[in-house]
C-alpha cells in the first residue's frame, strides 16, 4: 500500500528541499558580499511546471550526516580533500573544519571552482562522486 502511494505522489508532489540537522559550509573563496540565484525544477519529469529558485552565497547548511573527517571507503561526501557537487550549484573541495571545545564540528571548509556551476559548459569538466 506504501509503494502505491508512494507511486501516486511521484507524479504529482512538487519538489522541495530541507536541511534538518544543519552544519555551516562555508566557501572561503566565494564573494562575502555576493549571492546568486540557483535554480531547480518543480518536478524533475515535468519542465512545464517550472522552476524554483534558492540563493546560493558564502555561507551555506548542509545535512550534518553529509561530512566526516575521516572517511570510510566508499563514502562520496564531503570530508577534507574530497570534492563534491552541491546540488544545483557548483563543486566544492573540502579544506577542514572548525570545532568547539568539545571537538564536535561546527563549520565545514571549502573552496569551489567558479566554473562548475550545473547547468553550464564548464560543469562537465568535473566529474565528481557525490553530490
Amino acid at each position: 500500500f506504501e509503494g502505491a502511494l508512494r507511486d501516486d505522489l511521484d507524479d504529482k508532489a512538487p519538489r522541495a528541499t530541507c536541511v534538518l540537522d544543519p552544519l555551516k559550509l562555508i566557501i572561503d573563496n566565494y564573494p562575502e558580499d555576493q549571492t546568486e540565484a540557483c535554480s531547480a525544477p518543480v518536478h524533475p519529469h515535468h519542465p512545464d511546471r517550472g522552476v524554483r529558485t534558492f540563493p546560493f552565497s558564502r555561507e551555506l547548511w548542509i545535512e550534518r550526516e553529509d561530512f566526516v573527517e575521516n572517511a570510510p571507503k566508499g563514502y562520496f561526501r564531503l570530508f577534507p580533500g574530497n570534492k563534491v557537487r552541491l546540488k544545483y550549484g557548483y563543486v566544492v573541495e573540502c579544506t577542514g573544519a572548525d570545532k568547539d571545545e568539545n571537538g564536535n564540528v561546527t563549520a565545514v571548509h571549502c573552496n569551489y571552482y567558479p566554473d562548475s556551476r550545473s547547468g553550464t559548459e564548464g560543469a562537465n569538466n568535473y566529474k565528481v562522486k557525490g553530490t
